[in-house]
């Protein structure tokens, strides 16, 4: 019975320990809280150059982003071109687009004639005039190769044999520029994430300085709960929490900066699909990479905090 009873015991004094343990989590969040209302030209001031720090790479992302779905579509359409000899007979072009078409590596193949070529170019340069004036067709027979492979290392091995037959004059990889282009696009990715490294760091001197003020303004408050034997750690959790709620309001207000530029381009953009008549679409931050921003944002007012608790909360000790 007596056993019993000491187990009931130390059961009933950790469900103590843990409640009470979670009641201060809460309380120190709601105090944090009310901290940061009570003092709103320090919150409004550290919220919005967190958010401006933040939108900085937000935005650079969303670019990079909206570039890649741009140029996406074409990575898979590797065609390679192949223009003719001009002293090629139609008969023989025909017979070399079905001899292409035939091997392994190759997907599909379309002819275009010389006599089409010339007619497509007298429609689309608005020189049909000066065209007509020309004794003879300058423009050969084309080939246009759908490789099967999107592979990069493939298509070139495709193309360098193309252009090895006698009957190819130019063989052209009309993706080439779009591999120079993803390697811009890399350059800047790379850029970007350093660019979000040290904003990071910029945020986590802002919160931490913010939090360093906070601590020194309520030194004596720490020196008094010290004498009354709080832990360390049960001081800490205020400062904590209002490091949190730092990241988090700025974290928010970044992404509000960043939808709110988008959506003052989108007038231009639909403006310029009129122009061009194209569908190009601005990409915006999706629900994932709204919650990663929050959470990045949060923890990086965590971790401001902390660094900047744990430097100058020990210096605090009563005398």
């Amino acid at each position: 019975m007596v056993a019993g009873s000491n187990i009931r015991h130390k059961k009933l004094a950790t469900s103590n320990r843990i409640s009470a343990y979670l009641l201060h989590h809460l309380q120190s969040l709601r105090f944090s809280l009310r901290k940061i209302y009570e003092a709103p030209a320090t919150t409004i001031m550290t919220v919005a150059v967190i958010g401006i720090t933040l939108s900085l790479p937000g935005g650079f992302y969303l670019f990079l982003k909206n570039i890649d779905a741009i140029s996406g579509d074409f990575r898979s359409s590797s065609q390679i071109s192949l223009f003719l000899d001009l002293d090629l007979s139609e008969k023989q072009a025909r017979a070399l687009d079905k001899k292409i078409a035939k091997i392994e590596l190759v997907d599909s193949t379309r002819f275009i004639s010389r006599d089409k070529s010339l007619e497509d170019f007298r429609q689309d340069s608005g020189f049909g005039k000066s065209i007509d004036t020309l004794s003879t067709n300058p423009l050969p027979h084309t080939i246009i190769v759908e490789p099967v492979e999107a592979d990069t290392f493939a298509v070139r091995n495709l193309l360098k044999s193309l252009q090895a037959m006698p009957e190819v004059k130019i063989a052209k990889l009309d993706t080439e520029w779009l591999e120079r282009l993803y390697t811009i696009i890399e350059i800047a990715r790379r850029s970007v994430a350093i660019i979000t490294i040290l904003f990071a760091c910029a945020v986590l001197l802002i919160i931490g300085n913010t939090i360093r003020l906070d601590i020194q303004n309520r030194y004596q408050e720490i020196i008094v709960t010290k004498l009354i034997g709080a832990t360390d750690a049960f001081i800490r959790r205020p400062f904590l929490y209002g490091g949190v709620w730092y990241g988090l309001l700025g974290g928010i207000i970044s992404w509000l900066i960043v939808e709110i530029g988008y959506l003052a381009i989108s007038g231009p953009l639909e403006r310029l699909n009129l122009l061009y008549k194209s569908d190009m679409n601005l990409i915006t931050f999706s629900f994932h990479d709204f919650i990663i921003l929050i959470t990045s944002s949060t923890l990086l007012g965590l971790a401001g905090s902390w660094i900047a608790v744990a430097r100058h909360l020990n210096q605090i000790e009563p005398t």
